[in-house]
């Protein structure tokens, strides 16, 4: 099948969406799919310094890339996903899949078929997005709308019920580890017990929670990998006091992988509210964080905030430990349990590690939604 990928995400940034689209186009073309992918040809927002977009997020050059004309006014993505569709359909494709929605109308609008990803609600994200939105899902060209949790599915099947039959849950995913990856060797490492966050450091992402534990749990390294050189500086300077807490910046998604490794346990501290890249926003309800998929992948026990999207994933006790993101303490008492229990630790781990093969890899993914 030859799939044409029409994508908003800026290339190379970032944005956990410029990771999900990049992996998910390796994944069809794992699956044996000829795939293009198509993006934004943006000049601001890009991540200085990358020579090759492929090496960067890991994936291989197994899909084509091309950077369709855009404009950095307001509403630019409207006019984006015009000329995007119109690039698309020049390739006469089985399947147009999006990740913009002015795209998916427009190829839609053509009579090509089409499948469109969501990964949040379409109500309060303006009434033009809305007008889109309501005029695909009368066309016959809507193969299906592919959400990321089960929440997110009630809420489309709730506000338009012509949807119902037609909306695909597939939880995000990650890549199993590059075989011979070695661990970043870890400042006082071997020394202690070393517990690692990867991500984003705005708001809702609980860096305030890791740091507060942090300052109870003094006989345990911390390791804060990613966020903004602003936010690093920030909680460099509140957390100076502290001197087991480290703070290694931002890493390419590959180098990440070795991070992950490394630690001995990985935290996911989500708050009731939670920011998207930019600090704006809260998908605290739809979210599924690539987090805790890249997380299960790196075959470490795992601590996590108890809410419904997380619980979708992990369950408390059986391939995590999840704790009530306003109770610190708990944090501090799953990692003296892990600490104390090497076994409990292992079997957490390897529960969440084969949960991970068998269900959330990209490719699992990708062959799952164009399995109908």
């Amino acid at each position: 099948m030859k799939i044409v990928y029409i994508s908003s995400s800026t290339l190379p940034s970032r944005a956990a969406n410029s990771i999900h689209v990049m992996k998910m186009c390796q994944a069809f073309a794992h699956n044996g799919h000829s795939v293009i992918l198509l993006a934004p040809d943006k000049k601001h927002g890009l991540e200085p310094g990358v020579n090759n977009i492929f090496d960067f997020y890991g994936v291989v050059r197994n899909f084509e890339l091309k950077k369709v004309f855009s404009l950095g006014f307001k509403g630019w993505s409207y006019f984006y996903g015009k000329r995007a569709a119109g690039v698309a359909l020049r390739y006469e494709p089985d399947l147009v899949f999006c990740r913009n929605l002015a795209g998916c109308y427009y190829a839609a609008l053509a009579g090509q078929e089409v499948v469109f990803e969501a990964h949040s609600p379409v109500v309060g994200s303006g009434k033009i997005q809305e007008w889109f939105f309501g005029k695909l899902i009368r066309r016959k060209e809507l193969r299906r709308l592919v959400v990321i949790t089960d929440a997110l599915k009630t809420h489309f099947e709730k506000r338009y019920p012509e949807l119902i039959g037609r909306i695909q849950v597939a939880p995000d995913g990650a890549d199993p580890m590059p075989e011979r990856i070695k661990p970043i060797v870890l400042p006082n490492s071997g020394k202690g017990f070393q517990v690692g966050y990867v991500g984003h450091l705005y708001n809702g992402r609980g860096v305030d929670l890791i740091a507060e534990v942090a300052r109870h749990c003094q006989w345990a390294e911390f390791h804060f990998v990613g966020g903004t050189q602003a936010d690093v500086d920030k909680w460099k300077h509140e957390l100076k006091a502290l001197s087991n807490c480290y703070f290694h910046g931002f890493v390419s998604p590959v180098e990440a992988d070795r991070y992950r490794i490394a630690f001995d346990v990985l935290l996911a501290p989500y708050q009731n509210k939670v920011s998207v890249s930019g600090g704006d926003g809260d998908t605290s309800k739809w979210m599924s964080p690539l987090k805790i998929f890249e997380y299960m992948s790196a075959k470490k026990p795992i601590i996590a905030t108890d809410m419904p999207a997380i619980r979708e994933v992990l369950e408390n006790g059986r391939n995590a430990i999840l704790c009530n993101g306003e109770d610190f303490p708990s944090w501090c008492r799953a990692l003296e349990q892990l600490s104390s229990d090497p076994e409990l630790a292992s079997r957490l781990a390897n529960e969440a590690y084969d949960g991970f093969l068998s269900r959330f890899t990209w490719r699992a993914r990708a062959k799952n939604i164009l399995k109908n």
